[in-house]
């Protein structure tokens, strides 16, 4: 994998090839060394091609959103409900010099907005189980046909729970990655709206 994410107060060489994410976590989470924010950003690296439209639920730190924009994706929205959060997103995203990320403050799904009017082609949910199964009735609505939803913040034992639910809500399960009793979830979305 290309990605390292070096905290903003360290000195890093990068080798040929990788892709290096500034990172100060401030009071957000999301530094990168937690397990569901590995797995999505492999999951993100693997499956999110140039061009793409992104959207990161619950960004925190925006860690994954300065991620799709390195590896190319046109546009991207990073949304939290903590206002802390979103303050963090847009200060990492000016230091990674990431000028495709829009962040704002969002109940979730409640005031996310299209970008020039297309359904995005990745959805990034790093959340918890609870959040993501709330939130798979409508998340569709979001997500263009074949594009793909990353879920994680899963705990190993909500896995089927989770992946009961979001299939019955036009997904298919693709994929997934586990470590240390984490799960993170690729799912793509199969129906028409």
């Amino acid at each position: 994998h290309r990605m390292v994410v070096v905290p903003s107060w360290e000195e890093y060489e990068a080798k040929e090839g990788e892709i290096i994410i500034d990172m100060e976590p401030g009071m957000a989470f999301g530094t990168g060394t937690h397990e569901t924010t590995r797995l999505c950003a492999e999951l993100l690296e693997e499956n999110i091609k140039s061009g793409d439209y992104l959207l990161d639920v619950g960004s925190g730190s925006g860690i994954l959103a300065i991620c799709a924009s390195k590896l190319g994706a046109a546009k991207c929205a990073a949304c939290d409900i903590d206002p802390v959060a979103v303050r963090t997103e847009v200060e990492n995203a000016e230091r990674n010099d990431c000028h495709n990320i829009d962040c704002y403050f969002s109940d979730l799904l409640s005031d996310v907005k299209l970008i020039d009017g297309k359904l995005f082609d990745v959805v990034t949910a790093n959340i918890v189980a609870d959040i993501i199964i709330r939130m798979a009735p409508d998340i569709g609505k979001f997500i263009r046909e074949g594009g793909y939803l990353i879920a994680s913040g899963i705990i190993e034992e909500r896995e089927a729970e989770v992946d009961a639910v979001v299939t019955k809500c036009g997904f298919e399960k693709v994929g997934a990655k586990h470590e240390k009793g984490w799960c993170a979830e690729l799912f793509v979305c199969k129906s028409a709206k």
